[in-house]
């Protein structure tokens, strides 16, 4: 299993600090897309933005572009590789040891597709297998949000990136969209590897306070859409 942590070339803070908290893993800095100095970067043609104003209500950031983006060349490399990868962004915070669940994370991704390592919110579950006396394998029936930190087969890489044409929601919740990736993702619980308070570079989206009656109509009506969606789905496959 091949260890990546997305980083900005220019992010040497973080990287020091990433290197402190992975001290006895073995991984490797992968550069994450700066989308900014290349205005002709695939993201844009594979972006439908007026989808996202439309059913969400906001565009998405240029970095929220460049945080997919950097997540498609990973998908893209791990198919070509063969093997399972296990990707971090430089914002995570461990909270367990990493290093001595290397082998279960392996494991288990091999089995179910995509592990995620702990999640932004708090859902309620089902629970899939006992991991250790420590952890626990669940299946949220709702998206918790996040890719901080998350194992990948090649197969389910592959299947994401026959899907990312016309995205047009943030990575974490194309991800989330079971019902529409036909992949269910798993997680750890409790959590091994989240999110830190880091400041986040994504930025504010667009208020929705601004659309008119008809576009938050929509908004909401999308909204439920994903919840009747993902009902039927976890009742099918949890």
């Amino acid at each position: 299993m091949k260890i990546f942590v997305i980083s900005l070339k220019t992010s040497v803070e973080r990287h020091i600090k990433v290197a402190e908290a992975l001290k006895g893993v073995c991984f490797s800095f992968f550069d994450a897309e700066n989308i900014k100095a290349n205005p002709q970067h695939s993201i844009f043609s594979l972006y439908d933005g007026d989808k996202t104003k439309k059913y969400k209500g906001y565009k998405l950031t240029t970095p929220e572009l460049g945080c997919f983006a950097s997540h498609i060349s990973l998908w893209k490399q791990c198919v070509a590789d063969g093997e399972v990868f296990l990707v971090l962004e430089d914002n995570l915070a461990l909270f367990g040891d990493l290093k001595s669940q290397l082998e279960n994370i392996e494991r288990l991704t091999t089995q179910y597709g995509v592990v995620k390592l702990g999640n932004i919110f708090e859902r309620k579950f089902a629970d899939i297998e006992p991991i250790d006396e420590q952890y626990k394998l669940i299946s949220n029936l709702k998206g918790a949000c996040g890719t901080s930190a998350y194992a990948i087969t090649p197969q389910a890489a592959k299947n994401y990136l026959n899907q990312v044409d016309g995205f047009f929601e943030p990575v974490d919740d194309f991800m989330d969209n079971e019902w529409r990736t036909n992949q269910t993702l798993y997680s750890y619980h409790p959590k091994l590897v989240s999110r830190s308070d880091a400041a986040s570079v994504i930025g504010q989206r667009k208020n929705k306070a601004k659309l008119g009656l008809a576009n938050k109509l929509l908004v909401e009506l999308y909204r439920l859409l994903k919840q009747f969606k993902q009902s039927n789905y976890n009742k099918s496959h949890k």
